[in-house]
């Protein structure tokens, strides 16, 4: 299941947080419009000309439309956003110097500043962010150009903003970056889980189902009451099979709690009741479990009691009447599994390379940092041997 901590939070949570961002931002650039204001005022000439009129309402324009733009980016399309600042700056800037009117503008200046962080982080490659980035410096340094002249400090500022501002949507775009991955193997380690959960249930339960209704079958007419315990075993296999169905699906779903366990946690204890319902009378099996009395590393029994389910599936499926051992216990801090089994039909695919349950074995024996070795020792002979680092407490 995936780290909580890579989630998203809750709806309301998250559109509190943004309701309370653009708060901010609409304060903010509404204090620079004041600012802007007051300062027009007070550096306008005493009796202005038709050209600083003008300049200054082109001015007022545009530091109105690029706040209003930066303040509803997330609802527009990351281009549309960032272009239209860009561009609506461009054409104001080029207004004021065919006017002959200089008028910079804080407000417009820290939408630009925004809207450009914004771009580049939002931006859905590398080559839109870099294209994003070099627009944004042809405007800024462009304004700079237009309304104040090539002034070597001025320019100098502008391309320092720039930068911060670049800087800003880089880093945004690597946290991006860095929680989708996150989020991306979370729901792969998920799928992986519940695949694995899947096909421990079904093919545990339904392989014990499809035997018991073979035998049920072969001793019907000739002894009813062993028929009776088969067709009880089939219908306890069912029930068993069917509530981990529906803890998987609980789990999934959308309104399920986040902590809700996809699958049933086991132990080394939970390998003895196994081995019972896999031979009933213990006629063909012997097992040996040493439970220690000191607790293992997390995942341990759990993936001991899961290799042995997988590997008495096998067994059912691929051997004949087969004599099977189960030994399971702790030497020198590792825990060491074996379970053989003889009987193994001829050419069956339980010597081949495995299907997913193999592969399952495999993948949590490889977690835990241990071996695993699962093939045939003899003719007609299956075994399967996992040694896992123990890690017993001291």
């Amino acid at each position: 299941m995936p780290d909580p901590d890579d989630r998203r939070p809750p709806r309301a949570t998250w559109l509190r947080s943004r309701a309370a961002t653009t708060a901010l931002e609409l304060v903010a650039l509404a204090g620079l419009l004041v600012v802007d204001l007051e300062l027009g005022a007070r550096l306008a000439p005493g009796t202005p000309g038709g050209a600083d009129v003008a300049g200054a309402l082109v001015t007022a324009l545009v530091a109105v439309v690029v706040a209003v733009v930066a303040l509803v980016r997330r609802r527009l399309p990351w281009w549309l956003a960032t272009g239209g600042v860009l561009a609506v700056s461009t054409v104001g800037s080029l207004v004021c110097a065919v006017v002959g009117s200089p008028s910079p503008s804080l407000t417009e200046a820290a939408a630009l500043v925004v809207v450009t962080a914004s771009g580049v982080r939002a931006a859905p490659t590398s080559r839109a962010a870099t294209g994003t980035a070099a627009a944004a410096l042809v405007a800024v340094v462009g304004g700079v150009v237009l309304r104040i002249g090539p002034q070597a400090t001025g320019m100098l500022l502008a391309v320092l903003v720039w930068g911060c501002a670049v800087v800003a949507g880089v880093t945004g775009r690597a946290v991006r970056t860095r929680r989708a991955s996150a989020l991306d193997q979370a729901r792969r380690a998920e799928r992986t889980e519940l695949a694995r959960e899947l096909h421990d249930v079904v093919a545990h339960q339904v392989t014990g189902i499809v035997v018991q209704a073979q035998a049920a079958i072969a001793v019907a007419r000739t002894d009813p009451a062993r028929a009776t315990q088969a067709f009880e075993a089939i219908e306890a296999a069912g029930a068993e099979a069917l509530a981990g169905m529906r803890r998987m699906v609980g789990a999934i779903r959308e309104d399920a709690e986040p902590d809700a366990p996809v699958t049933v946690r086991y132990d080394l204890a939970d390998i003895a009741p196994l081995v019972d319902r896999f031979d009933a009378g213990r006629g063909r099996t012997t097992s040996r479990v040493d439970v220690p009395d000191t607790p293992l590393a997390p995942g341990v029994g759990e993936s001991a009691y899961r290799i042995v389910r997988e590997a008495l599936t096998n067994v059912r499926r691929h051997a004949v009447d087969p004599s099977t051992h189960v030994t399971v216990r702790v030497v020198d801090d590792a825990l060491r599994l074996e379970v053989g089994n003889d009987g193994v039909r001829r050419g069956s695919a339980h010597r081949g390379s495995g299907g997913f349950g193999l592969i399952g074995m495999a993948e949590r024996v490889a977690a835990l940092g241990g071996t695993l070795h699962a093939g045939a020792d003899e003719v007609d002979t299956w075994v399967v041997r996992v040694e896992i680092p123990a890690a017993v407490a001291r």
